[in-house]
């Protein structure tokens, strides 16, 4: 028997450790499904759980959160979890529409509701008859769209724009906002009525700071470039991953893909991390430098160390030769320090693709911990 397909039976509780979210019945145009379901963190363990409880009945789910979270993630993953899972997932960006353009697009119009309205127009209600339908950026709709919502809610019923035939609904609304609704019903801006009738069951998907899972989010995201890099540094790997990553996997997975496609070989180092990553870590760095109690003096030393050899290697366009010379230290030595440092050479110099002039066999970020990998190594 299928455990985890479409025709299994959900148990009371199932570990979301043990999910595979390769058997997980899911689109996949959403490229970060399969790592954001597949995690170690504690706080997406409890999202996951809510989820799946919330599948097994027809209860309206608000699902809260910063932009970039997954919410849309979550929202598929309980349409697919549901006894809905055959009937159509129909998902809305309120956010995306123009004021008096919304309306239409959720309760359809009829011919001559308006003017351009040549035709009869189904809604995105009566498209999800029987399924998920799934407001996202809810907040945005304005109060005329408010005030259907709720009767659709309360009633399950509404009519199109224009016309006056009533239609029954029977589709579960899956809603999702980025700003606090709760502050936005106190300001006026959005109905009390409404919120409690979206506010059945809440799920709040924190932001990927909280759950501390960028480094699987990372591996995830490199596997997909497979054809085009072969690795990353653990010098790369420190700089990412201690990113705060305020536009959460939306930016973490834009970031490597920039990255990707402006490397210059086909191992990434530090030289391919967008330069506001580094500028924050540099300030970030500066922080715990000027707190001399939270480092020690080799990580104060390493990070000097590798920030001045990285604007030399710039400054000569990554010949050795030349930034040995005009650092006074010898060739020799200069090699040994970049490779303790994890510092390729060769990704310094403009428009040429080549491999490591040598192995990478020691880094801050190694000794730091970061888990899984080892410079250069290939992402399997």
């Amino acid at each position: 028997m299928d455990r985890y397909g479409p025709n299994a039976i959900v148990p009371r509780y199932i570990d979301p450790l043990k999910i595979d979210p390769g058997k997980i019945d899911l689109p996949h145009n959403h490229s970060a499904q399969p790592a954001l379901l597949d995690t170690f963190s504690i706080p997406m363990r409890h999202v996951l759980d809510r989820a799946l409880s919330i599948s097994k009945s027809d209860a309206t789910a608000l699902i809260t959160g910063d932009s970039g979270t997954g919410k849309g993630v979550i929202a598929r993953f309980i349409h697919e979890r549901s006894t809905r899972r055959r009937s159509p997932f129909v998902s809305v960006n309120c956010a995306g529409l123009p004021e008096g353009v919304l309306e239409s697009e959720l309760f359809g119009h009829e011919r001559g509701a308006f003017t351009g309205a040549v035709r009869q127009r189904i809604g995105r209600f009566e498209q999800a008859r029987d399924g998920t339908i799934f407001l996202d950026e809810i907040g945005t709709a304005d109060a005329r769209v408010q005030q259907r919502l709720l009767r659709v809610l309360q009633e399950r019923c509404f009519e199109r724009v224009g016309g006056t035939h009533t239609l029954t609904n029977d589709a579960r609304v899956v809603a999702a906002t980025n700003v606090n609704l709760q502050a936005e019903v106190e300001a006026g801006r959005f109905r009390e009525d409404l919120y409690y009738r979206l506010h059945v069951v809440p799920i709040e998907v924190p932001t990927l700071r909280e759950r501390r899972d960028s480094f699987r989010m990372l591996k995830h995201f490199l596997r997909q470039h497979a054809e085009r890099v072969d690795g990353i540094t653990d010098a790369a790997i420190a700089c990412l991953v201690d990113y705060p990553w305020p536009g959460n996997i939306r930016e973490l997975e834009n970031t490597i893909e920039r990255m990707v496609v402006l490397a210059h070989s086909k191992q990434l180092d530090v030289s391919d991390v967008p330069e506001e990553i580094l500028h924050w870590r540099a300030g970030s760095d500066v922080e715990r430098l000027n707190d001399l109690g939270s480092v020690t003096y080799r990580e104060a030393r390493e990070w000097f160390d590798r920030q001045f050899l990285h604007k030399a290697l710039k400054r000569h366009r990554g010949v050795v030769t030349h930034v040995a010379d005009a650092i006074g230290m010898s060739r020799k030595n200069l090699y040994c320090r970049l490779t303790r440092l994890g510092i390729d050479p060769a990704r310094f110099r403009p428009g040429r693709f080549q491999a490591a002039e040598y192995s990478s066999e020691t880094s801050v970020a190694g000794e730091t911990g970061s888990p899984g990998f080892e410079s250069g190594q290939l992402l399997t």
